[in-house]
C-alpha cells in the first residue's frame, strides 16, 4: 500500500512532535516511547458486562491531558477517548493505550489483552512506524527564522517518505489482522488521526515549519487517514474520520483540537490531542455503538 502524498509521515508528526519545545520534553519522548502497556481497571469485569479494550498509541493514550498516569511509562489519560467511552457508555474497559507504540507493539504487547470475550475494541495506530518520529523531527521542525526558509521536507524527504509509506500500511494491517484473530466476536473500531495543520495558511509561532513544507504534511496527515481507512475497509472493519471531523480544528485554528509546539497550560504535550479533541472521538464512537 502506498499513502497519498507521502502520507506516511501523517502520525509520526503527531506523535511525536512533544520533543518540539525543548530538551526536557525530547527526553520525555524518548521515555515514552519505550513504554510498556499496562492495564489501566481491574482484570474483573461482571458476568453482563460490555468488555471494551482500548489499543494504540499517544493518540489514543492523550498523554497530559489531565488526569495522565504514567502507566508503567505509557503517559495514558484517564480522559482519553476510551475513558470519556467507557463511562458515558457503561463499558468495562481494560485500557492499554501506549504513547509511543508501533503497529509491531500493538502486535506483541497490547494484542494480549484481547479475547473471545472482548466485545468492543478500538486502535488507532501507524504514525509511529518505521521510525518517522527522529526523520520529521530532523528534517521539518525549525526554531528560528533561519529555519523558516524553504521547504526542507518536500526537499529531503519525499522520496523516502514514498518508500516508507508501503511499509506503513503493512504494519497496520498486521495490526487489526491479529486483533481481529484474537477478538473474533469483537466489534472493531479503527479511529484515524486529526488534522495538525491547515489546508492553507501558516502559523509558524504554534507549528515552526516552513511554509513551503505545510502543504506536504498536511497530505501526509491526510493521506494517512486514508490509509487507515483503506485497512480497515479491506477487513470489513468500520473507520472513525477524526481527520474529518476535525476539520477547521488544527493547531493554527481558533479552536484547536492538538497542541502545538509548547506544553499547554493545562498539561497536553506538543503537537498531542487536547481533551476536546478526545471528547470528539468518544462522541464519534458512541454515535456507531
Amino acid at each position: 500500500m502506498r499513502f497519498r502524498s507521502t502520507a506516511a509521515l501523517a502520525v509520526t508528526l503527531t506523535l511525536a512532535l512533544s520533543a518540539c519545545s525543548g530538551s526536557d520534553a525530547s527526553q520525555d519522548v524518548s521515555s515514552v516511547a519505550e513504554a510498556t502497556p499496562s492495564p489501566s481497571v481491574a482484570p474483573e469485569p461482571s458476568a453482563d458486562a460490555v468488555q471494551y479494550v482500548a489499543l494504540g498509541d499517544s493518540y489514543a493514550a492523550a498523554p497530559g491531558v489531565p488526569p495522565t498516569d504514567q502507566a508503567g511509562g505509557c503517559f495514558r489519560s484517564g480522559s482519553n477517548y476510551a475513558s470519556v467511552l467507557a463511562e458515558s457508555a457503561d463499558l468495562f474497559l481494560t485500557d492499554v493505550t501506549c504513547s509511543g507504540a508501533t503497529s509491531d507493539d500493538v502486535v506483541s504487547e497490547q494484542v494480549a489483552a484481547l479475547s473471545p470475550q472482548t466485545d468492543l475494541v478500538t486502535i488507532g495506530i501507524g504514525g509511529n512506524d518505521s521510525g518517522l518520529f527522529s526523520t520529521i523531527l530532523r528534517s521539518c521542525l525549525s526554531f528560528g527564522d533561519d529555519g523558516l526558509s524553504g521547504a526542507p521536507c518536500t526537499e529531503a524527504l519525499t522520496e523516502q517518505l514514498d518508500a516508507m509509506g508501503s511499509d506503513i500500511g503493512a504494519s497496520i494491517g498486521s495490526a487489526l489482522d491479529a486483533v481481529t484473530e484474537a477478538a473474533p466476536n469483537a466489534e472493531v473500531y479503527v479511529v484515524g488521526y486529526p488534522a495538525l495543520l491547515p489546508e492553507s495558511g501558516t502559523c509558524p509561532d504554534l507549528a515552526p515549519f516552513a511554509a513551503d513544507d505545510y502543504p506536504l504534511l498536511v497530505n501526509i496527515i491526510r493521506g494517512l487517514s486514508d490509509a487507515l481507512e483503506s485497512a480497515a475497509a479491506e477487513r470489513e472493519l468500520s473507520f472513525i474520520d477524526v481527520y474529518a471531523a476535525s476539520a477547521g480544528h488544527d493547531v493554527c485554528s481558533d479552536d484547536p483540537w492538538v497542541n502545538g509546539a509548547s506544553m499547554a497550560s493545562d498539561g497536553t504535550i506538543p503537537f498531542h490531542p487536547f481533551a476536546q479533541e478526545q471528547a470528539a472521538v468518544a462522541d464519534l464512537l458512541a454515535a456507531m455503538l
